[in-house]
């Protein structure tokens, strides 16, 4: 395996663990606690999704190149976690929006097709890619849209959370090398 996929699965194992970590965080706040086992078949959904080395994202250019090619049977589902505000000044065609707080809903979750691909998408992909993770760990074949709306279109009034180097990119220091905490 590459370092860059290495590092990629790396950080969608995080995101997994952070989710099953507030799961059980959720569940002990409103008072049920989670059994041993319960724990465990998180802990193997999470494990099973984080192991199979599918692919986390597709790019724009793949999606489209599935939704253009007159072949219906293989077009993914697609869902939009952004806000319904934003769902509305446009969005991917087909798409439907769950804003991305109300996933995990199980009136939403029974939107979504076991049967299907399920491309989730965001503004820039960030918080896409958590709820990626979540429904993958649920047994959902989810990817991310990788950078997002952003990466579906130029148009700031539907892609507004763009990338700004000057704003967005800082030079901090940083180390060099494998010496963990250096």
């Amino acid at each position: 395996m590459k370092k860059t996929q290495r590092v990629k699965y790396q950080g969608i194992a995080m995101v997994a663990l952070l989710l099953v970590f507030s799961i059980v965080l959720v569940g002990q706040v409103i008072g049920s606690e989670l059994t041993a086992s319960q724990l465990e078949v998180m802990r193997e959904a999470a494990d099973a999704y984080l192991s199979s080395g599918k692919p986390a994202n597709i790019t724009a250019q793949d999606l489209f190149a599935l939704l253009s090619d007159d072949d219906p049977a293989n077009n993914p589902f697609i869902l939009s976690v952004r806000s319904p505000d934003q769902y509305v000044k446009g969005h991917i065609p087909g798409a439907i929006n769950i804003p991305w707080r109300d996933t995990a809903k199980k009136e939403n979750l029974a939107k979504l097709p076991k049967d299907r691909q399920i491309v989730v998408y965001c503004y820039t992909g960030h918080t896409a890619s958590q709820v990626t993770a979540l429904l993958n760990v649920l047994g959902y074949d989810a990817v991310n849209l990788k950078f997002g709306m952003t990466s579906w279109t130029r148009d700031v009034e539907v892609a507004p959370s763009r990338y700004q180097e000057v704003k967005d990119a800082k030079d901090y220091p940083y180390v060099t090398g494998s010496e963990p905490g250096r």
